[in-house]
């Protein structure tokens, strides 16, 4: 049985969820049946709707690809999870896999294994509380900065919020 999608042009928080875990069930079909590339896209789709969901919540910016990155690096600082992390990454070389067509079906499923580990996580992230946390170098201001829109954020600002901004303890 297929999961229907949210109406079109909707997607709440828990939409992303549904649609994060559909492209993981719609992956694992698809590696089982050898379709590599499907298996890749779909593997990096579940992971961005997750991210997605989370940045939703926050308030953030997430319409673009780097946005993705950057979202699933902070999240993975901030709640110590280099998994996430390292599942984001790995699935955007999925991602890119779908152009390329440049990994077998043992590098795919392996990525695919991270990414149905973590998806676990980043849906209790998603509900549970930012994290508080001090932007400690450029990288981290950058990335605060984009995801926020907020340019003027600086090295050693903190928030016990993450930078939410819908979050009821958030500045503003």
């Amino acid at each position: 049985m297929t999961t229907p999608l949210p109406q079109l042009g909707t997607a709440s928080p828990e939409d992303r969820t549904t649609i994060s875990r559909r492209f993981l069930r719609q992956a694992r079909e698809e590696l089982l049946q050898d379709e590599r590339l499907q298996a890749s896209e779909k593997t990096w789709g579940a992971v961005v709707q997750a991210l997605k969901g989370i940045a939703q919540r926050r308030g953030w910016m997430h319409r673009g690809h780097h946005y993705i990155l950057e979202i699933g690096h902070q999240i993975g600082l901030e709640f110590g999870n280099v998994d996430i992390t390292a599942a984001t990454f790995r699935a955007n070389q999925l991602h890119e896999n779908f152009y390329e067509n440049a990994h077998d079906a043992q590098v795919i499923g392996q990525t695919l294994d991270l990414v149905e580990a973590v998806i676990p996580a980043l849906e209790d992230i998603r509900d549970a509380a930012p994290r508080p946390f001090t932007i400690a170098n450029t990288l981290d201001r950058d990335r605060m900065r984009m995801v926020t829109g907020d340019r003027s954020l600086q090295i050693g600002d903190v928030s016990p919020v993450g930078f939410s901004l819908n979050h009821p303890l958030a500045d503003g």
